[in-house]
């Protein structure tokens, strides 16, 4: 007698995973890792540029969160306590008040394993 119902719920719920599936790839973080000051370590979480979103930046045993600021060069990101600047291949940590916590940081470069290759 309804026969239309379960097609119906079926259609609904793939649709639905669809769709969580199209978010989670929008959303896809890329992990960077980063030498400052010669021994300390950034570990920040971007999502992907045109998203906009905010990104996660781990430091001293803490985890940030930061959202994007306008800037004239380079890229910025804020939260109420910290800031992280990108220019050029150089980035630097600070607090809102300016005290430079991290600066000179760099990219760490991963080097490829046998799995990779």
């Amino acid at each position: 007698m309804k026969a239309w119902k379960p097609a119906l719920l079926g259609a609904t719920l793939l649709s639905a995973f669809c769709a969580a599936a199209s978010a989670s790839a929008d959303t896809a973080m890329q992990t960077v890792k980063y030498r400052c000051n010669g021994s300390k370590m950034v570990v920040v979480e971007y999502p992907s540029p045109q998203s906009g979103a905010a990104i996660q930046l781990n430091w001293n045993s803490h985890r940030y969160r930061l959202t994007p600021a306008k800037v004239a060069q380079g890229e910025r990101y804020v939260s109420q306590q910290l800031i992280w600047s990108l220019l050029d291949e150089q980035a630097r940590l600070t607090t809102r008040g300016g005290r430079v916590l991290a600066q000179g940081c760099r990219k760490i470069q991963l080097h490829a394993t046998a799995d990779n290759a």
